[in-house]
């Protein structure tokens, strides 16, 4: 008979691991947090797989590779094992935003983003993966962290494409539009018998939304052309 995961407050981590995670700060990951995206990848691909989430640590810690101790280490909870991988997949979205040409609109590079970054992240399978967040309490509110942390990232990108205060009302709203339509982008293609594009299902969110909560703001904008005056003569043919 299998060990399962003994539940708080019985649930004893390692020394330290009592405390709060860390929030996401969806910032690049190297060393150490590099070995933690690795096992968290390791665990999420086990969880839609199998379709639950009711493993035991000791199972999730052999699967990941490594140690009883070294798991509780990387991930105080069980949870907690889902937020590496997902925090590395939105910070490289947010990446590209970023690095996105000024030339393009804000929306499209964001699609773009999100549209590349699942296309190449295949071993995510959002569609099984989101029925297993949604499986118990625990997962639920990581998942929900997880979306409050993109909001203020994606805020953060916004104020800094349109010359904004990222505390500001327009980038903090731009930040919790994105992240709730990036989420729907992700739920909506896998209703049953309807499965969709999650990039076209984004175009659509955010087509809803009117262009001016993503334009740049009057005064930071190229004048516009205006056509030479018309001489005399021309006025007169």
């Amino acid at each position: 008979m299998s060990q399962r995961v003994r539940r708080q407050p019985q649930e004893r981590p390692a020394a330290g691991a009592n405390r709060a995670p860390p929030p996401l700060t969806l910032a690049p990951r190297e060393g150490r947090d590099q070995a933690m995206i690795e096992a968290s990848r390791a665990v999420i691909g086990l969880f839609p797989r199998e379709r639950t989430s009711d493993f035991s640590v000791k199972e999730l810690a052999a699967h990941a590779g490594l140690s009883e101790r070294t798991f509780y280490r990387y991930f105080p909870r069980k949870a907690d094992a889902i937020r590496p991988a997902v925090d590395a997949s939105l910070a490289r979205i947010v990446s590209d935003m970023r690095a996105a040409s000024r030339a393009r609109p804000l929306r499209e590079a964001l699609v773009e983003s999100l549209g590349q970054t699942l296309t190449e992240e295949n071993s995510m399978n959002w569609e099984n993966l989101l029925a297993v967040l949604n499986e118990t309490e625990s997962f639920r509110a990581v998942w929900l962290q997880i979306l409050t942390d993109a909001e203020v990232a994606l805020a953060r990108a916004v104020a800094e494409r349109l010359g904004l205060s990222p505390d500001s009302q327009r980038a903090r709203l731009a930040g919790a539009v994105l992240a709730t339509a990036g989420r729907l982008a992700l739920e909506q293609p896998f209703t049953p018998g309807s499965k969709r594009d999650a990039s076209e299902v984004l175009v659509e969110c955010l087509e809803l939304l009117g262009p001016t909560l993503f334009e740049e703001p009057a005064d930071r904008r190229p004048p516009a052309r205006r056509p030479p005056p018309r001489s005399s003569r021309q006025r007169r043919g």
